[in-house]
């Protein structure tokens, strides 16, 4: 690279580079634009997070289809949900379906593609048990269920549900830092409360002794409010636009500890019942993945295909059972 190559200006960044530098910015904090040059210093670390929220995206299984026939068929249909029932129940309680799959007065046809989330447990008991071969009576086994199905993020079809989950993902990504940041403030203005009151009794301690000795001057500050000044001092630093930015650019670089996907694999019968590392019969393999994320519950999630028509229904039998009063 010779001289005039340094001195040429950088080109100018794309527009979705752009687009995804403000994004960050107007969710974490304007006072980023202040910092000179902070889209350049942001823009690769943007571009790699949303890379990062595509791949993840591309990693959730599915689709698979949600109905009463996928219950009777399909293994890991059977093991998320207690009964078919409970299939048309969700669709029906579901702000999702409501909102997207069959609001307005003409809903769409056909199939539609959304995120299924569900949380996993585990519970002991006895019961019977299938092991090799012959039925345990009042055997101790662990038997698996999910709670808490919820749909989000639907699309009119599987790429574009992709898509959508990049983009809530990457969203995602932001309100982890925003919240981070907000507790850091929090804690900062803590520090300067505590650092005030301190101050104040140290010039109350300083006052009582220029009364009792006719000092010319108060005391030194006591060790606990240089500690407190020193800590304040940091963190200060710490939330100044400037060396926010460099933690911004550093999180967005490696997002794994914010956002990631755990692959889970159990073997399960019929009934639940989790199987042991010799039972074969009757037992079937689960494969999916848990979602960690800023929540603190850790989410199974799939990719589930759902025919808009079964939405529509669930929903009118909710509302048909509702106009009911049974004595």
């Amino acid at each position: 690279m010779g001289l005039f190559d340094w001195l040429r200006p950088a080109p100018p960044l794309d527009a979705q580079t752009r687009d995804l530098v403000e994004r960050t910015v107007t969710a974490i904090d304007p006072a980023l634009k202040t910092v000179p040059g902070h889209a350049r210093r942001l823009a690769p670390a943007v571009r790699h997070a949303l890379d990062y929220c595509a791949a993840l995206a591309q990693r959730i299984p599915g689709p698979y289809e949600i109905s009463r026939a996928a219950f009777a068929t399909d293994p890991l249909v059977h093991a998320l949900f207690g009964s078919a029932d409970d299939i048309e129940a969700m669709l029906a309680r579901s702000q999702c379906v409501r909102e997207h799959l069959v609001g307005g007065a003409a809903p769409l046809p056909g199939q539609c593609c959304a995120l299924l989330g569900m949380r996993r447990h585990e519970k002991a008991d006895f019961g019977a048990r299938l092991s090799g071969g012959l039925v345990l009576a009042d055997a101790p086994r662990q038997t698996l269920y999910f709670s808490d199905h919820t749909l989000a993020e639907p699309g009119p079809d599987l790429e574009r549900a992709r898509a959508r989950l990049r983009e809530a993902m990457f969203d995602g990504l932001l309100k982890s830092f925003a919240a981070h940041l907000a507790e850091a403030r929090r804690e900062h203005a803590g520090l300067d409360r505590e650092r005030s009151l301190e101050s104040a009794r140290a010039r109350g301690a300083g006052s009582g002794e220029m009364a009792s000795q006719a000092l010319p001057h108060a005391g030194p500050p006591t060790r606990r409010l240089g500690e407190l000044q020193q800590r304040l001092r940091a963190s200060a630093d710490a939330l100044s636009p400037a060396q926010l930015l460099e933690t911004l650019v550093q999180c967005l670089a490696a997002p794994e500890p914010y956002l990631a996907l755990q692959p889970v694999q159990l073997r399960v019968d019929r009934s639940g019942v989790l199987c042991n590392g010799g039972e074969a019969d009757g037992c079937e393999s689960l494969e999916f993945v848990e979602l960690t994320s800023r929540d603190p519950r850790r989410w199974v999630v799939v990719l589930a295909r759902i025919e808009r028509e079964d939405a529509r229904r669930a929903v009118e039998r909710l509302e048909e059972a509702r106009r009911h009063i049974v004595i």
